[in-house]
């Protein structure tokens, strides 16, 4: 609530600010779908589900996989009754720091593939931000926004087809809106008269 209320603030601010001569022109664009696009768009298909898992096979995997069998091999020791009861109490502690270590597993593994994602995309956000500025320059916009902001703003001013074009990209073909089809006008038959 408290963004909004600052995209709010900001965005009349921007709206009723300046000097009189100067005009205010905002534009729209959604950097995340134009990145998207971009991706999209890579002569080698890119799925984001995949970036990062070599990482986790090579880095992470391998601690997951040694605590989870000196877990196991906790777990075989402390059912050994030859051992002390001091020893068991202390492969148990031991064991409940392992049983952390692998419950938090799956957050790490999350948490450093969201990382490779965004390390992935840096360059393709920082292009994308050139290329909003570019287009912003090129056609008078003194402020361009997200429309996440915005419960409706004019078709017009989104800027995202633009920067898709600075950026170099072919667009698909957007099918042509079909008008509705027209009735030819049918006079209505006149009454017959006696």
């Amino acid at each position: 609530m408290r963004k909004f209320l600052s995209l709010i603030v900001l965005a009349a601010g921007v709206l009723f600010a300046g000097n009189a001569n100067a005009q205010t022109k905002i534009g729209l664009v959604n950097i995340d779908n134009v990145v998207d696009y971009v991706v999209s768009q890579l002569p080698a298909k890119v799925n984001m589900d995949t970036v990062g898992q070599q990482f986790v096979k090579d880095s992470v995997l391998p601690r997951y996989q040694f605590v989870e069998s000196e877990y196991n091999r906790k777990m075989q020791d402390i059912q050994d009754t030859a051992k002390s009861s001091s020893v068991r109490a202390e492969i148990l502690k031991s064991m409940q720091a392992d049983k952390e270590e692998l419950d938090a597993a799956n957050s790490v593994i999350q948490q450093v593939l969201q990382y490779k994602q965004s390390e992935f995309l840096a360059p393709f956000y920082e292009k994308a931000q050139k290329a909003i500025e570019a287009v912003a320059k090129k056609k008078g916009y003194t402020h361009v926004m997200a429309p996440d902001g915005f419960r409706v703003f004019p078709e017009g001013d989104n800027i995202s087809i633009a920067v898709l074009t600075e950026l170099g990209l072919k667009l698909p073909e957007q099918p042509k809106p079909v008008a509705p089809a027209t009735k030819p006008a049918t006079t209505p038959a006149k009454p017959a008269t006696k």
